[in-house]
């Protein structure tokens, strides 16, 4: 079974945003397009049946309206569409695994250039759940026609001892196929005690690590350059909050791609810092790459400067 782009609708701008996007890039993939109608199926006393007849009629013209709206422009598309019983996020979920999903795209009321996206519960459940790529596309994201004309890069955050793999695989795929370059941007910071220390002993601390940076940046590039000739790669290894260098990036980027660490607990925060602030900021599509945590993560993180795309540093120090 080929996979698919699997994108939630309901009618809003913002989801038919999302659904354009996700139609041009099924087009790109030679996937198919699955588009996911959901709305909670309840117990109903029978005054108002005829209200929930009419919700379930108007689900129907939705989706009729979004097909034809897909397949406008881009013939041989395969489309298809399901109306599900449930609430959003379950539904959403439940479809990208059974599709399945090479990509789950949602729309995001945007809130302007500078501030980005305003992320509903269902998109931020979703984010923190779904076991693909997920794309958020906000309200008013320019077409490939109106794109077509602009110098675009695929810019992509990156931490070299963790989810480099599986963020990086995304960023030069996508790269790839539009014939765009990657941005491959490394934000790191120094504890205030390097800075102490390094003074005390004569040594230019953030010198030295800026340069191990650049090469460590380098190094977990090297195997996607070879992989991927084709693509343009600039590199950016930077002492600085990894979310407001990435969103500062993105100003004119066609995709930005961040990394989410897949958290079993049930507790806690499962976005992520960087992916959560980003998502707040960034004015262009982005990509959360969910990705499970390296084995060698914990040991060489005692070793490396503080590494942005840690979860538990809080939203404020990724910002």
């Amino acid at each position: 079974m080929s996979e698919s782009v699997v994108v939630g609708v309901d009618g809003s701008p913002e989801s038919l945003a999302a659904l354009d996007w996700a139609a041009d890039e099924a087009v790109r993939r030679g996937a198919p397009l699955r588009m996911v109608h959901a709305w909670p199926s309840q117990v109903t006393p029978l005054s108002v049946l005829a209200a929930v007849d009419l919700a379930r009629q108007q689900a129907v013209a939705v989706l009729r309206d979004a097909e034809l709206r897909a397949r406008e422009g881009r013939p041989g598309l395969a489309v298809s569409a399901v109306q599900v019983p449930h609430d959003a996020v379950r539904s959403l979920l439940d479809e990208a695994e059974a599709a399945p999903a090479e990509l789950l795209v949602l729309g995001s009321r945007g809130l302007g250039v500078v501030t980005g996206f305003l992320v509903g519960s269902v998109s931020h459940r979703v984010l923190a759940r779904a076991a693909c790529p997920v794309v958020l596309v906000r309200r008013g994201e320019r077409s490939d026609a109106e794109r077509a004309a602009a110098e675009r890069e695929v810019v992509v955050g990156v931490d070299p001892y963790d989810g480099a793999e599986e963020v990086l695989g995304h960023a030069f795929e996508v790269a790839g196929r539009r014939g765009l370059p990657v941005r491959a941007v490394y934000a790191w910071t120094l504890p205030p005690s390097y800075q102490y220390a390094g003074i005390a002993a004569g040594v230019d601390v953030s010198r030295e690590m800026s340069a191990y940076a650049e090469n460590e940046l380098a190094r977990v590039l090297e195997p996607w350059r070879a992989k991927h000739p084709g693509v343009t790669v600039v590199e950016e290894a930077v002492n600085a909050r990894p979310a407001r260098v990435l969103a500062e990036r993105a100003a004119d980027a066609e995709l930005l791609v961040v990394g989410r660490r897949v958290r079993r607990s049930p507790l806690g925060a499962h976005v992520g810092a960087v992916a959560h602030a980003v998502l707040h900021h960034a004015p262009c599509p982005v990509a959360v790459v969910p990705y499970e945590r390296s084995k060698e993560h914990g040991q060489e993180q005692e070793q490396q400067p503080e590494q942005g795309q840690q979860e538990q540093d809080g939203e404020d120090r990724a910002w």
